[in-house]
């Protein structure tokens, strides 16, 4: 049993320096606005493959990329998951809060709850039984438990409803970082102990 964990932007509580190459920043659009980031994953010794409703599925080797994103004003993280030039699946963490930096470094606080958007398109919300638990266990309160399934159902039929443009933005947002990159413009380093400038509201 697990209650709520602090995450990172760049996924350092799973992967380290030698695995994959980070870059990050911090952006504001129409449609979105606070860090996003991007994974490259470049020394995995072997590939990452997880159950799914449609079979055993890699989410991870050498070449993958995951783009996460982490607004300043939502209950939410997003990773999205590239192979080849695809969107191969969204994997959506529900948070307690978020913090953003100036440079769109980013922690996260996981409220158990997730949402997956697999291949097909179609989004599923997972891990119900963890947050049930949780709440059983008193180690999150009835008004976590309550916003975590309020952001769920927000996050499904935002996506039901633009799925497309939601799509175009994320190969957006790839390609914006994979410029910055090539360009020199923003830092492929992780930062140690990020000082988050923002803070998502909690009420």
């Amino acid at each position: 049993m697990t209650g709520i964990k602090k995450k990172h932007l760049d996924r350092r509580e799973w992967y380290t320096d030698s695995e994959c190459d980070f870059v990050c920043a911090y952006h504001e659009d129409d449609l979105f606005h606070g860090g996003i980031g991007l994974i490259t994953f470049t020394g995995l010794k072997e590939p990452e493959v997880v159950d799914s409703p449609e079979g055993p599925f890699c989410i991870a080797d050498n070449g993958y990329q995951w783009l996460e994103l982490v607004p300043e004003d939502g209950h939410f993280a997003v990773t999205a998951m590239f192979h080849d030039d695809n969107l191969i699946q969204q994997y959506i963490d529900i948070t307690l809060q978020n913090e953003v930096d100036e440079d769109g470094n980013a922690v996260f606080y996981d409220l158990l709850l997730d949402v997956v958007i697999l291949g097909n398109g179609k989004a599923r919300i997972i891990d119900a039984e963890e947050l049930e638990e949780a709440l059983s266990a008193g180690m999150i309160t009835r008004g976590e438990y309550d916003l975590a399934w309020l952001t769920a159902d927000k996050v499904t039929a935002t996506w039901n409803s633009g799925k497309e443009r939601i799509e175009k933005k994320l190969f957006e947002y790839r390609e914006l970082l994979q410029r910055r990159i090539l360009s020199g413009n923003a830092s492929a380093k992780r930062i140690q102990n990020p000082q988050p400038a923002r803070k998502a509201d909690v009420n």
